[in-house]
């Protein structure tokens, strides 16, 4: 009995060994294995309410500044340029001389057409006589009247020289006035293109200056099909059939601007779309530029109302992803997870993008971590203001 006792102890030691070892095997692993049933940590993001402010809503549009008159300035006449009477980019009135031409030959022309004029009165003068006598010699039957007729035709033929050789003293009276090359209209001049000196041709085929009206102002852009079918229906419920006048409120900013400081009005619409392009082309006229800065040729932004002020919300531009032809949002759900949203898109206000559909203002968006997420991930949210930079 002892020996099988003997026997029997070794293998209960053993038996014991496993099972010490099985439960020391469990109390190590086991933190590890609830570790892995705990689920990883939200990827850290920040989120805002979409901002709901009442708006005027505006479509924006880039086009350019062009002159309201712009005039080159020729020569009527040919001559030898004797003077420039004005400073190159200054500003200059209409009727201002510019330009004087040397009049001595446009003075001699002046005498010998008066001379003339001069003598083609006489030889009428002569004629008249000569016709009334012969109208009493044939009374009496002491001309012919084949004479009588002869006479009265070169009174008709000296009564055209005179019409001719006053005409002619006409255009010489004139080409002295054209000597002196003025103003056409009021504005910025350019730079001479010719100097004191030179001879310019009679034809007016080269171009000596140019002027630019300073004020009004054009400006010139393109809208899409799309856009002008929308302002065309809000124009037609004002009464106002053309698109021209005050139905449109058109405000503008120069490049290095900021705020939409000068006013205009459109005062033209083209009558067909571009068929290359599938747009419009609109011109909005400036009344005032005392500044100078609406300069011809510049580029600028301009802006026109899209309707009545109304409720809109307003996220952070960098808040929107681009997902093939349609614009996302990323916003969190009740369970912090990531899920997207495609939303229409509005113009840019103060900064902010408004969102015309897509987003409610409960929704909280994310504006920073975006490149962090994807569709369904889990996050941990920090609140922020709307306003606050994304990225």
């Amino acid at each position: 009995m002892r020996e099988k006792l003997l026997q029997f102890l070794p293998d209960c030691n053993k038996q014991l060994m496993k099972v010490g070892l099985l439960m020391g095997l469990c109390l190590v692993t086991s933190p590890f294995l609830m570790a892995e049933e705990k689920e990883a940590p939200g990827v850290p993001v920040t989120v805002a309410y979409p901002e709901r402010q009442v708006i005027t809503e505006w479509n924006e549009f880039t086009g350019r500044f062009e002159a309201f008159q712009r005039v080159e300035v020729r020569a009527r006449v040919g001559g030898y340029l004797k003077a420039i009477n004005f400073i190159d980019g200054g500003l200059v009135a209409k009727g201002d001389l510019l330009f004087t031409l040397d009049s001595r030959p446009f003075e001699a022309a002046i005498a010998s057409a008066r001379a003339q004029l001069a003598r083609a009165e006489a030889n009428l003068t002569l004629a008249k006589l000569g016709l009334a006598r012969a109208d009493k010699l044939v009374v009496k039957k002491s001309i012919s009247q084949e004479d009588l007729d002869t006479r009265s035709s070169t009174v008709k033929a000296r009564q055209a020289d005179f019409s001719a050789a006053k005409a002619a003293l006409d255009i010489t009276e004139l080409d002295l006035e054209y000597s002196r090359i003025s103003a056409p209209i009021s504005g910025q001049i350019s730079r001479r293109e010719i100097d004191i000196g030179n001879l310019i041709q009679d034809d007016g085929s080269q171009i000596l200056t140019s002027i630019v009206a300073k004020q009004p102002v054009y400006f010139v852009f393109d809208m899409s099909e799309s856009d002008y079918l929308k302002y065309k229906r809000q124009s037609n419920k004002a009464g106002d059939d053309t698109l021209i006048g005050q139905t449109l409120t058109v405000q503008v900013r120069l490049l290095d601007e900021q705020n939409y400081d000068h006013n205009g009005r459109v005062d033209f619409v083209d009558t067909h779309l571009d068929d290359k392009t599938g747009t419009i082309r609109l011109r909005a006229v400036f009344d005032s530029n005392a500044s100078g800065l609406l300069l011809p040729g510049s580029f600028g932004r301009v802006r026109l109302s899209a309707g009545q002020p109304g409720p809109v919300l307003l996220i952070p531009d960098a808040a929107i992803m681009a997902d093939m032809n349609q614009k996302v949002v990323m916003v969190v759900d009740e369970g912090n997870r990531v899920q997207p949203r495609a939303v229409e898109l509005g113009p840019m206000h103060e900064g902010l993008r408004v969102i015309r559909s897509g987003l409610e203002s409960h929704d909280r968006v994310i504006t920073k971590g975006l490149l962090r997420v994807r569709p369904g991930v889990l996050v941990t949210p920090q609140q922020a203001n709307v306003g606050e930079p994304a990225s």
